[in-house]
């Protein structure tokens, strides 16, 4: 969950939309270390506008820390993706990528804070949380059960 929820809200977020379906699988070679958390899994999310996210998350596994994006006309992405110090950009033109270099998680509690003081609802409510949680119980349910499991 900690790991993998960096991927799907990526995907969310590039697409626009949530997905509809997911299906998973997950791979466990030491069931002692991780008897209680998953050790890596690999997952597909299907979007409605027929956009798929094929992702890949692993407690074992170092350097899985990049995304990319395929579109008609070329490529996109993140190397590293999900860093609190700072995400490096690149395109398949060769052409800059760039954002400012923020610390996100700073960013993110200041905006808790300014909510709070202000009396304003956040930009991620609760109920982003919540379709977060429910998308990773169907890919957790997908992995157990061998079957695709759609969402509603």
């Amino acid at each position: 969950m900690d790991i993998g929820i960096y991927s799907i809200n990526g995907s969310r977020y590039m697409v626009g939309e949530d997905p509809v379906w997911v299906t998973a699988q997950e791979t466990k070679t030491d069931p002692v270390k991780f008897k209680d958390v998953e050790e890596s899994m690999t997952y597909e999310l299907k979007f409605p506008n027929g956009i798929s996210a094929s992702c890949t998350t692993s407690y074992k596994v170092n350097g899985i820390n990049r995304t990319t994006a395929y579109a008609d006309n070329g490529s996109f992405g993140l190397t590293p993706a999900f860093n609190y110090d700072g995400n490096k950009g690149w395109r398949s033109d060769n052409k800059p990528l760039e954002a400012p270099e923020v610390d996100q998680f700073a960013t993110e509690m200041d905006n808790f804070a300014d909510c709070i003081i202000n009396n304003r609802p956040t930009s991620v409510p609760g109920e982003m949380g919540l379709r977060d949680v429910r998308t990773m119980m169907a890919l957790y349910e997908s992995a157990r059960t061998g079957r695709t499991v759609a969402l509603a």
